[in-house]
């Protein structure tokens, strides 16, 4: 009996946890940059099943395994999709997206980061500079200037009203991304070689929006809370029969 309600009610935590993803991902449907999570779950405390079948006629009783029983569920973890947004044009010289995989390095407080999210903007000394404070490295390591009327091209080189280049910006695959807050990631970094063919450019005048699609997020979310609340309903008919077998059954003479 007790089985029932302990089963109930740790899918209703994993409901929980599911919500509480999905509600941060519809939160940052309009967010630059931003990369959608998805819970994945994992069963333990596994049982096996068996068949038991008396034969008086033979003296001996067969039994056979017929399967297992999952009595729990935990979060296993919390994964990101990284597929890439949608790339929408504003025509601001200082915006930039990734088109292909790949991250920009930004740098704050000493500390290397790597984002898609390329909404840049220039500060009093020209540098750029996201929307979080995070500064814009070139493939020295050194903060990206940007120069008036300049241009970026497709493999990253920053030049002049006069065509001179100025910088290099490069771009970062990243093997075992970990997600920090606010669009950014961490992770062992390589860069990746522009000249080299490949699917991944840079546009200039281009942001990429987040990856949520809000539609099937709100689908999920109604379906966790319906599955919560048909598992809450399980716990209280679960402790209504308790009540009985205590109080009922347990008062017989």
């Amino acid at each position: 009996m007790y089985r029932g309600v302990y089963t109930a009610a740790m899918g209703m935590l994993a409901d929980l946890t599911k919500i509480d993803t999905l509600s941060n991902n519809l939160a940052n449907v309009e967010t630059n940059g931003y990369k959608s999570d998805s819970p994945a779950f994992r069963t333990y405390l596994e049982r096996e099943i068996y068949r038991i079948k008396p034969e008086p006629e033979n003296r001996r009783v067969e039994v056979a395994k017929i399967g297992n029983v999952e009595q729990a569920i935990i979060v296993d973890e919390v994964r990101t999709l990284f597929t890439q947004g949608n790339l929408e044009q504003t025509n601001v010289q200082t915006h930039i997206a990734i088109s292909g995989d790949g991250f920009f390095a930004v740098q704050k407080d000493g500390r290397t980061l790597y984002t898609r999210n390329g909404e840049f903007i220039v500060d009093n000394e020209r540098r750029l500079v996201n929307t979080q404070g995070y500064y814009l490295l070139d493939n020295n390591g050194q903060i990206v200037k940007f120069p008036e009327n300049g241009s970026i091209d497709e493999k990253g080189n920053v030049r002049d009203a006069n065509g001179n280049l100025v910088a290099t910006i490069p771009i970062y695959s990243l093997q075992n991304p970990e997600k920090v807050g606010e669009t950014l990631f961490t992770g062992q970094a390589q860069v990746i070689d522009m000249n080299a063919p490949n699917d991944v450019r840079i546009l200039q005048g281009f942001v990429e929006k987040s990856n949520v699609n809000a539609v099937r997020e709100m689908v999920r979310m109604i379906e966790a809370h319906r599955h919560y609340d048909a598992t809450s309903k399980t716990i209280a008919v679960h402790d209504e029969l308790l009540n009985k077998l205590i109080n009922n059954v347990g008062a017989l003479r």
